[in-house]
């Protein structure tokens, strides 16, 4: 019945601007009616039939979602936040896995909001390496999540009580079997490092964030979205908190293997 209501109210535009009109704070009558770009018949049927969904009130003077309008109005916001992600760049949404991140947080990929996304290109192979180098060297401290060993990524990081780094199982492991992969944990005197399973790469600071998701086919790509939005830091710091907590020690890894 939630879906349905959600349904009927996005098929009609007039349905759809009047309950995220009232979203904010319950409106006169005649205010809506100046507002909105509609008939006076068309919104007044509107008005009629989303009350007679439960979904709005009225008043004595005017009108204001039920508790399920404001559900059904909060919904539609992220569902119009959702589409706006994934306009800005359809073609990365469409080659990139979404499912390597925790259900909680794709739920919660509209809060990015504005980005950009670094990509290669032929005349510019580099360009998404030095965009992370960049960034992590002008920083005093930062939070890493790093799935695959990286020697420049390795040689930008901030050695700082306040940087954290969170390195995957497979790059440890390749440290420790093959003589090519050698990350220098004895370079991190004052970062601390913690291990755990991950599959996707994210670096968030005070001012900015860059998120890496692998391909589709399983590829690992080049191409990193970048934001310095509130909502996207505020994202990716939550993500990595909730990585963090649940990583083990490098001491306590290394001991184990």
């Amino acid at each position: 019945m939630g879906v349905e209501r959600i349904q009927y109210v996005r098929t009609s535009s007039v349905r759809t601007d009047l309950i995220t009109a009232l979203c904010p704070e319950d409106k006169p009558t005649d205010e809506l009616l100046s507002v909105l770009d509609a008939s006076e018949s068309a919104i007044y049927d509107a008005l009629s039939n989303l009350k007679g969904r439960g979904l709005v009130t009225s008043m004595d003077d005017g009108w204001r979602l039920t508790g399920t309008g404001r559900l059904v109005a909060d919904t539609i916001h992220r569902q119009e936040l959702l589409e706006d992600l994934l306009a800005a760049d359809a073609e990365y949404w469409e080659l990139h896995d979404t499912s390597v991140l925790p259900q909680p947080f794709r739920l919660r990929l509209p809060e990015i909001d504005a980005y950009t996304v670094v990509r290669s290109t032929q005349t510019d192979i580099n360009r998404p390496v030095r965009e992370v180098v960049t960034r992590v060297e002008s920083v005093q401290h930062c939070d890493v999540v790093s799935p695959v060993y990286h020697p420049e990524y390795e040689a930008a990081m901030p050695d700082t009580p306040d940087s954290r780094l969170l390195l995957s199982h497979t790059v440890i492991d390749e440290m420790q079997n093959a003589e090519s992969v050698s990350v220098d944990v004895d370079r991190y005197t004052e970062t601390e490092i913690r291990v755990t399973a991950v599959p996707y790469a994210l670096a968030v600071a005070e001012d900015w964030m860059i998120l890496t998701l692998p391909e589709i086919d399983g590829d690992w790509p080049s191409a990193k979205i970048v934001s310095e939005t509130d909502a996207a830091i505020s994202w990716a710091t939550d993500l990595f908190a909730c990585l963090w907590t649940d990583a083990t020690p490098m001491e306590t890894y290394l001991d184990d293997h």
